[in-house]
């Protein structure tokens, strides 16, 4: 038997008896035969040894495998926190040499030859190994791509669409325009390309922009890569600066470098076409100099001027620094003194993280940021990085790798959050795209306003046209003619008694343009010798004024009167005197009183009959031309109406209607024209009873010689001229009061019977003649069909409108 074990035995045992199964089993010395113990040598007993060794030697090396994996995994552990720990001390290291250069730069100075020259000194491959170096833990690797691709495709193309909604309306799309402002070489036109996303290298290591320069961002969908326009220069002389030039990206450069050699204030054009931008404007200015610098004035008036429009954004771009070292503030309050349209960008802003020791030194900076303001902060690669960048992603890449770079290193000195909006390209980008897209926005309700205007018009003249095409009969057309009749001679009537109506200024004439607009008329005797008339001598009123109507006829009386008066009796010759005597019937003694009644008769017809008819022929114009005169009036009082739709009562419609009733407007004024042309001859006819007046009252001194000397001849002539003058101021007295009498009062009177008479006497078959329906009804009908397809085209683009305009209102992708 076995001895039997103690449990205490067991428990002091334990250790050694639970690392070995051998030991457990090893029989201990019998103290009694109660069994035969098994022979060593049984196949039993060898069977369990062997089985028992093998598993030992499995579990062994199991042990053996699984410490060696642990030992590596520890190697490669150790060795991936070595290799990350000399990293971090080759960027700290990177990260350090390039503080103490920048720290160098800033103590030189802020002026652009010691920025450009800082440009010049940095080592591009330890600032590329240092933005490298910045990617965070949970970003993919197209992280930097998503800032510059906020909208889908959609939204670009239901832009171009409103863009054509809005030409087609004759209308557009408010275009937003953003003025970059700042002293030179601080980095304007590098914060220009990365708002944008890729590089023109518009300016050179050393240069400034010396003109300013408007970048026109135009959408066009058929630009997949970007399309550079170069517009006229004016100030630069050459064949290939007088037209536009369309020239590669990668061009541009050059390009742009010969126009901006010479300082100028004329502006260069730049239009950048692509597909997936929208419409916008951005102007960079020539460089602010330092205020000592004699060009300083002129550059100042050049960046204020381009900065007053109120429309215009302002970008005010400067390096980061201490804020009592800020230049620009001065010159934007000028153009914008409440800020409300400035936002501020400062730049190099990891320059100005390399001098913060602590938390309290960054958030006492930013802090400073003027209260209600927008700004932000912004680091770019350098100038010798961004060259070495040839794609538009590795360029995108280097800008969002540099804006790590400054979020890691306030993320060391535990910056407060709430400035985080503030840092970056991005931010700036997001916030200047988020103010033109809120202006976009408030522009597609003024369209749809247009086009909903439009719509309702449409249907407006359409129900008009059907309404006038049914209407459009006899009694509609007498109802016409009567309107048209009847306003014209109420016009007539003012005209002729006093307005100023009818425009003088342009209607009217002076008396000398009266003339010229006859031929060149001149009064003229009986032996057509032309009477010169000075107007100031003779006291013609308003000579030199712009008359019509009534007044033009009263002085053109005045003229006529005048001209009668300085008309003088022809010289008597003896020959005149004694054949006008002749003998007398009772006596044989010749009558010189009958000669010199009968020569005055005879001379005051051949003198004044001549001005009477010409004064007829001028009166005759002065009226005729009251119905041009007349339409124009009445042209300038139609009521308003669509020129591509038609109005029945518009009487242009109706040329041979107009042209009837003018017709009848001449007859009548020729006809009254006659008429007082006889009256006037009837004065001629009562002449001859002056001789009896001589004979029965005549004094006896006053009696003539009969002797037939050289004194009855002059005593003749005497008696003539007297009785000529007597004769022609009876006339020209008589002849003005018939002209009244005769002409104007019949205009003013008869002429409203004389036309109503002739046009409302036509019957049907004659009205329709004169105002030929048919062709203004086929001109209806053509209407009605364009103003149904008009309407149902502007039906059809409300819905696309509504469509596009669903798609544009893509929200932009940002932080604020």
């Amino acid at each position: 038997m076995f001895k039997k074990k103690d449990p205490k035995d067991k428990k002091t045992k334990g250790k050694k008896d639970d690392s070995s199964d051998t030991e457990e089993s090893t029989p201990q010395t019998p103290t009694s035969a109660t069994a035969p113990a098994p022979s060593p040598s049984s196949p039993t007993a060898a069977s369990a040894a062997a089985s028992s060794a093998a598993s030992e030697e499995e579990k062994r090396k199991a042990e053996e495998k699984k410490k060696a994996e642990e030992e590596k995994k520890k190697a490669e552990e150790k060795k991936k926190a070595e290799e990350k720990k000399k990293a971090d001390e080759e960027a700290a290291k990177a990260k350090e040499k390039a503080a103490g250069k920048r720290k160098r730069d800033d103590k030189k100075g802020k002026d652009g030859k010691d920025a450009s020259r800082a440009e010049e000194n940095v080592d591009e491959n330890v600032e590329i190994a240092e933005l490298e170096a910045t990617k965070a833990g949970d970003e993919s690797k197209d992280s930097f791509k998503e800032p510059y691709h906020m909208f889908p495709t959609e939204v670009f193309t239901a832009y171009d669409k409103l863009k054509n909604f809005a030409r087609d309306l004759n209308t557009q799309i408010a275009h937003p325009e953003i003025v970059l402002v700042g002293p030179s070489g601080h980095g304007k036109s590098a914060l220009l390309e990365a708002l944008i996303g890729r590089q023109f290298n518009l300016i050179a290591p050393g240069g400034a922009t010396r003109r300013p320069i408007f970048l026109n961002i135009v959408n066009n969908l058929e630009c997949v890569d970007p399309k550079i326009t170069l517009k006229r220069d004016q100030v630069m002389s050459g064949p290939e600066y007088d037209r536009d030039r369309t020239v590669p990206l990668e061009q541009l450069p050059a390009e742009l470098a010969k126009r901006n050699e010479k300082p100028a204030k004329e502006p260069i054009f730049v239009q950048y076409e692509h597909k997936a931008v929208t419409n916008m404007t951005f102007i960079d200015t020539p460089g602010m100099p330092e205020e000592d610098a004699s060009e300083s004035e002129q550059v100042g008036d050049i960046v204020v001027n381009l900065c007053k429009p109120a429309h215009r954004l302002i970008l005010c771009v400067e390096e980061a620094t201490e804020w009592a070292n800020v230049k620009m503030m001065r010159t934007v309050k000028l153009v914008d003194p409440d800020l409300s349209r400035t936002v501020f960008a400062y730049t190099k802003f990891y320059s100005q993280l390399q001098l913060f020791t602590s938390l309290s030194d960054v958030n006492r900076f930013l802090s400073g940021i003027i209260p209600d303001t927008k700004t932000f902060f912004v680091s770019l690669p350098s100038l010798k990085v961004r060259a070495k960048l040839a794609t538009a992603e590795s360029y995108q890449e280097k800008v969002w790798q540099a804006y790590r770079r400054d979020m890691n290193s306030l993320e060391q000195l535990q910056y407060d959050k709430r400035w985080e909006r503030n840092i970056g390209i991005h931010s700036l980008r997001r916030h200047l795209f988020s103010r033109t897209w809120k202006l976009y926005q408030e522009g597609v309700p003024e369209i749809l306003k247009c086009l909903r205007t439009r719509k309702t018009n449409t249907e407006r003249s359409l129900d008009a046209v059907k309404k006038q095409l049914e209407s459009l009969n006899g009694s509609k057309l007498r109802a016409i003619a009567n309107n048209y009749v009847t306003e014209f001679l109420q016009l007539v009537e003012r005209l002729l008694a006093g307005t100023s109506e009818g425009n003088p200024t342009v209607t009217g004439q002076t008396l000398a343009e009266e003339k010229s607009a006859q031929g060149d008329v001149e009064w003229v005797d009986a032996y057509n010798h032309t009477i010169n008339v000075p107007p100031d001598q003779w006291a013609i009123p308003f000579h030199s004024s712009k008359l019509y109507g009534g007044q033009q006829f009263e002085r053109l009386l005045a003229e006529f009167k005048a001209v009668c008066d300085h008309t003088e009796i022809s010289d008597v010759s003896m020959d005149d005197v004694a054949t006008a005597a002749g003998i007398n019937k009772l006596n044989n003694v010749p009558n010189y009183a009958w000669a010199a009644a009968d020569l005055a008769q005879h001379q005051s017809e051949d003198a004044l009959l001549p001005l009477i008819e010409q004064l007829t022929n001028r009166v005759v114009y002065v009226f005729k031309r009251l119905h041009s005169i007349g339409e124009k009036v009445m042209d300038s009082k139609k009521k308003k109406w669509p020129s591509d739709h038609t109005n029945v009562e518009n009487v242009d419609l109706y040329p041979y209607f107009t042209s009837h009733v003018k017709d009848v407007y001449f007859k009548f004024i020729d006809a009254t024209a006659k008429y007082c042309l006889e009256k006037c001859h009837d004065e001629f006819y009562s002449s001859k009873t002056i001789f009896w007046e001589l004979t029965e009252f005549m004094e006896k001194d006053k009696k003539l010689p009969t002797d037939g000397s050289d004194g009855t001849k002059q005593a003749v002539s005497r008696l003539a001229s007297d009785l000529f003058k007597s004769i022609r101021d009876r006339i020209t007295k008589n002849v003005m009061l018939k002209f009244y009498n005769f002409f104007l009062v019949p205009m003013q009177s008869e002429l409203w019977n004389e036309i109503h008479k002739k046009v409302m006497t036509l019957d049907d078959a004659a009205l329709d003649q004169y105002f030929q329906a048919n062709p203004t009804k086929d001109k209806l009908k053509q209407d009605q069909a364009n103003l149904e397809a008009l309407l149902k085209k502007t039906s059809d683009q409300e819905a696309q409108f509504l469509d596009s305009a669903r798609q544009f209102s893509h929200p932009i992708l940002s932080k604020n």
